[in-house]
């Protein structure tokens, strides 16, 4: 297992933190919020809003994890091959 150094670790937490924030925002504006916004096709429009920040937490997650995928290569700072 390779050690990370602290400037690593803690990039790797925030990206957690922040997806993991965009994704209790969605569920609270899908489910939870009293705000009405309207209706389309006969589904409130929070819940397309809550869906959309809820995929986009989703995503961050992925997008942290291929950071510490990357972390982990040994390339690093090698051009060619």
């Amino acid at each position: 297992m390779m050690k990370l150094s602290a400037a690593e670790v803690i990039n790797v937490l925030f990206r957690l933190i922040a997806a993991l924030a965009y994704c209790l925002l969605g569920v609270y504006v899908a489910f939870w919020s009293e705000a009405q916004l309207g209706l389309w096709f006969e589904v409130s429009i929070n819940f397309y809003l809550g869906s959309l920040f809820l995929a986009y937490g989703f995503f961050r997650f992925w997008r942290a994890y291929l950071y510490y995928k990357e972390l982990k290569e040994d390339e690093y700072g090698e051009y060619g091959s």
